[in-house]
């Protein structure tokens, strides 16, 4: 089962994307491949949690970080993590730029859902990958 874990900084921003993926024209494709979202409320990480915290736990419990943040202002930001610490086998950063055009163009957020989708249904091929873009 795919969790796509949503950054604390743009819950609402994965909300608004979760339920668009429960529309007809999306649903049978989630249920099919299981996608799930999970905040990190629900899977007991701190809203506070540093970038290289967050990113080890995703690589440890098999989650995609579903993100805004592309910064490398620190050595524990999440760029600099991937850099360091990313190999071949590591589950990409998805990253959604202008994340709030999710409510504001119908067109960006129907591209975004197909292309986290696209992610999760060729899954093998996106490992290593580093960081990844929606749409």
């Amino acid at each position: 089962m795919p969790v796509i874990l949503i950054d604390a900084n743009i819950e609402g921003h994965g909300a608004h994307i979760w339920m668009r993926m429960q529309t007809p024209g999306w649903r049978d494709l989630v249920v099919a491949l299981d996608v799930t979202f999970r905040e990190f409320l629900d899977v007991g990480l701190d809203r506070a949690s540093p970038d290289d915290v967050v990113w080890r736990f995703c690589q440890t419990h098999g989650f995609y970080l579903l993100t805004s943040n592309r910064n490398e202002e620190s050595p524990d930001s999440l760029e600099a993590t991937l850099r360091r610490e990313g190999t071949p086998a590591s589950l990409p950063v998805i990253t959604l730029p202008l994340p709030d055009r999710v409510y504001h163009s119908p067109a960006f957020l129907e591209r975004v859902v197909e292309k986290l989708l696209d992610y999760m249904l060729y899954a093998e091929n996106i490992r290593g990958a580093g960081r990844l873009y929606v749409p």
